[in-house]
């Protein structure tokens, strides 16, 4: 893998991180009518999934290797859909115990695609040499895991268990909830980290190869 394909994976990466961002970071507006209605997001998550799901497409068209190029596809798989839930989430309708269920299920496939997309760019790091930034998204994957996965996963468990069993599971944190906000955004910042550690690997390799082309060249 060559330094231009590492540059171009940059761009995809820092829509991925804007939108992660818009995904977290909620500022709703409602208006319901006998229980059902629309809401309105002012950093909506459906633009933000859009620019993840963009991003995604573009690091799939990669060269890496084969295993790579599985697990794109299946995270691939998972932002469109996550697309299609965000503009579902517009709308405020009730909805049936079983697709309550199915809505859990996938918010804990799509912790499972963040997963699978650090380990991919571990990958593409690797692939292209750039040991710093492979270690760089190497800690990226462990912050998701410990931060967004066991937390969150086990919320959508246990979450799916009630629904499946009928009985009611609600955690209202209160104000103290806004205190997450910050924690829940230290992956992604992460990421930008990672992300720009990319980059400058890649800056760095051009330098290298530009210099030896000059040694040549005299």
């Amino acid at each position: 893998m060559n330094e231009h394909a590492v540059k171009q994976a940059i761009t995809p990466l820092r829509m991925i991180f804007w939108g992660g961002l818009l995904c977290i970071f909620d500022f709703t507006f409602s208006q319901t009518t006998n229980g059902q209605g629309f809401k309105f997001d002012i950093l909506n998550d459906a633009v933000g999934t859009i620019l993840i799901a963009v991003g995604v497409f573009r690091l799939s068209a990669a060269a890496v290797h084969r295993r790579y190029a599985t697990i794109m596809k299946f995270v691939q798989v998972v932002s469109v859909l996550a697309v299609l839930d965000a503009i579902r989430d517009h709308f405020i309708m009730p909805l049936p115990p079983a697709v309550h269920f199915v809505l859990n299920l996938f918010g804990l496939v799509t912790l499972v695609a963040i997963v699978t997309f650090c380990v991919a760019m571990r990958w593409f790091c690797e692939e292209a040499h750039l040991l710093e930034a492979s270690r760089s998204w190497s800690a990226t994957t462990v912050l998701f895991v410990v931060i967004y996965v066991l937390p969150l996963g086990l919320l959508y468990v246990i979450t799916a268990l009630a629904i499946a069993s009928r009985t009611s599971f609600n955690i209202d944190l209160g104000p103290a909830g806004l205190l997450l906000l910050p924690v829940f955004a230290i992956p992604l910042i992460h990421l930008f980290v990672s992300t720009s550690r990319m980059k400058r690997a890649a800056e760095a390799v051009a330098v290298v190869e530009s210099g030896e082309m000059y040694e040549g060249g005299a």
